[in-house]
């Protein structure tokens, strides 16, 4: 019989949490390291890691996605952060009426942008702490920043500048390359158990996984089966929402193969806008340049006799 099911979101592991950079992680040395708020504002500030931990704290469960995450891939992962609302020092360096965008610097030498309106909003977190501890120098220590709705793309881990700019054609390092220049989440859906050209056992199977929009809500999940030579048929998951829309969707659905051949097995989802995934990916791993991707997640297990 399969396991329970769990009751609580999941958190991914630090040494399980993917890691996406342009280039080697950067040995910060926090005893120099400064954020600095600029450009177009009244107020420019510069604070030091002391300064920044005595700001009133705030910790958020968010999942982290890369834009290149491909179709059924492991580049996403969701974590519990800590750190401080950007909001409260905005409030302090009043940007202007002219800026339109804010660039972001880090120390890796990485560089992107976003429009006012993916920053200035009251939830966007500064982390410096991941499941309990400090950022590990891979995931971004001492300081890396988090906007509901975008991939990972536009939210620089190292982060050492913000400045506001007038500049709403501003492109950063792979935006150059031609990745999009907004990077907002589509609503994605894959399953984690069982894997492609899995042989599974007699009796009844646990189909699980995460579906996930950046900051919409999941509504449905729906897992079609389709037998060697027959038809897919639609069924409705389970859902574990979690503590927020900017929080993974786990779902679940008990099957038992009702026969001893090949099967394929989809999943979509359906996000509180209404959009629904439709178009079926070619490969378990397909890719998402330019703009990251909503195909559906597929794969192929064999039901088998053996225990």
């Amino acid at each position: 019989m399969p396991a329970p099911l769990p009751r609580e979101t999941s958190l991914t592991p630090v040494a399980d949490f993917y890691v996406q950079h342009f280039q080697s992680a950067p040995q910060v040395n926090v005893d120099t390291w400064q954020l600095i708020i600029d450009g177009l504002v009244d107020h420019p500030m510069t604070l030091d890691y002391t300064a920044i931990l005595s700001l009133p704290r705030a910790e958020f469960m968010r999942t982290l996605e890369c834009i290149g995450n491909p179709v059924g891939g492991n580049q996403i992962g969701n974590a519990q952060w800590a750190g401080f609302w950007l909001a409260d020092l905005l409030a302090q360096a009043r940007p202007q009426a002219a800026a339109n965008r804010v660039r972001f610097a880090a120390a890796d030498g990485y560089e992107t942008s976003v429009a006012l309106d993916w920053i200035m909003v009251p939830d966007v977190l500064m982390a410096y702490e991941m499941n309990g501890e400090p950022l590990t120098p891979a995931h971004g220590f001492p300081l890396r920043i988090f906007m509901p709705g975008l991939y990972g793309q536009k939210m620089p881990k190292w982060i050492t500048r913000l400045e506001f700019i007038a500049d709403a054609g501003h492109l950063g390092y792979w935006e150059e390359r031609g990745w999009s220049n907004v990077a907002a989440v589509k609503t994605n859906s894959q399953m984690i158990s069982p894997t492609h050209i899995s042989r599974l056992p007699p009796g009844e199977t646990l189909i699980y996984g995460v579906a996930y929009a950046g900051n919409r809500a999941i509504t449905r999940v729906e897992i079609g089966i389709e037998p060697a030579r027959g038809e897919v048929v639609w069924g409705d998951a389970e859902l574990l929402p979690g503590p927020s829309s900017q929080v993974w969707t786990q779902f679940y659905f008990p099957w038992t193969p009702a026969a001893l051949t090949s099967y394929t097995l989809y999943v979509r989802a359906t996000d509180s806008d209404g959009f629904t995934q439709q178009e079926i990916a070619q490969g378990v791993l397909e890719g998402a340049f330019p703009d990251g991707s909503d195909k559906i997640h597929n794969i192929v297990v064999q039901a088998s006799q053996d225990s």
